[in-house]
């Protein structure tokens, strides 16, 4: 059950709206007017509980500040197909909160014990906002955020529609960072990468090794390094 904390100590969170995209081109001694512009506020919740269940209307869309969220829906067998997973920085929700009357798909649990700051970006359809000198710096953050969110959803459909698991690997791992030497950091675990990829984890693991045993990766944990560069440029 979410905790709220109703006292919104900026400099205690500071450092994690530095990193929002949210607030990009914005000066540090003006996000608490666009705090206070967004009614924000700040809630806790404990691992594995809910933020958003599918059908949820009446909720704020927000930033995470610590801990991590996931993003999930479940099949015709109730399965849970991982959606995304955020972290610090990550804004979530923002298409449902400035749509009318949009249902949620999705649900939406922390994934560990987390913080998030919840704000009304219905505000920003507002005229009465017109006046307020950043309005127009987070509104276009915001469809910048919403962009990323398409490109990561067209991303998402090409990684399901591949009919072989070793294309789905190809695909997950062209979208991650590389490293000068071919390293790659998983942003989650071995079970976790298998539930975002809709696959059988175990079968995960042995098309990992087949990778391994022909020279295409090495991987130790959550981190992958490539070994046969053409692989991701195919």
């Amino acid at each position: 059950m979410a905790t709220n904390e109703p006292f919104f100590e900026l400099n205690t969170y500071i450092k994690y709206l530095r990193s929002a995209s949210l607030f990009r081109g914005i000066p540090e001694d003006k996000y608490q007017n666009v705090l206070n512009c967004l009614q924000a506020r700040v809630e806790y919740y404990p691992a594995r509980t809910s933020l958003v269940n599918a059908g949820d209307k009446d909720f704020r869309a927000g930033v995470l500040l610590e801990g991590g969220l996931e993003e999930f829906i479940y099949d015709e067998n109730g399965n849970p197909v991982v959606i995304s997973h955020l972290k610090s920085g990550s804004v979530f929700g923002a298409e449902l909160a400035c749509g009318s009357s949009l249902a949620s798909q999705f649900y939406l649990d922390a994934s560990v014990d987390s913080r998030v700051l919840l704000l009304d970006f219905q505000i920003l359809l507002n005229p009465s906002t017109l006046t307020c000198p950043y309005r127009m710096q987070v509104t276009a953050n915001l469809l910048q955020e919403l962009a990323n969110q398409i490109t990561f959803f067209n991303t998402k459909v090409r990684i399901l529609s591949q009919k072989k698991l070793r294309d789905k690997i190809k695909v997950y791992l062209q979208t991650q960072e590389i490293s000068e030497d071919g390293t790659i950091r998983l942003p989650f675990s071995r079970s976790k990468l298998a539930e975002f990829l809709y696959v059988d984890r175990s079968a995960l693991s042995r098309e990992l090794c087949r990778m391994r045993d022909e020279g295409v990766l090495t991987f130790s944990g959550s981190k992958i390094t490539m070994l046969d560069y053409y692989f991701l440029a195919g």
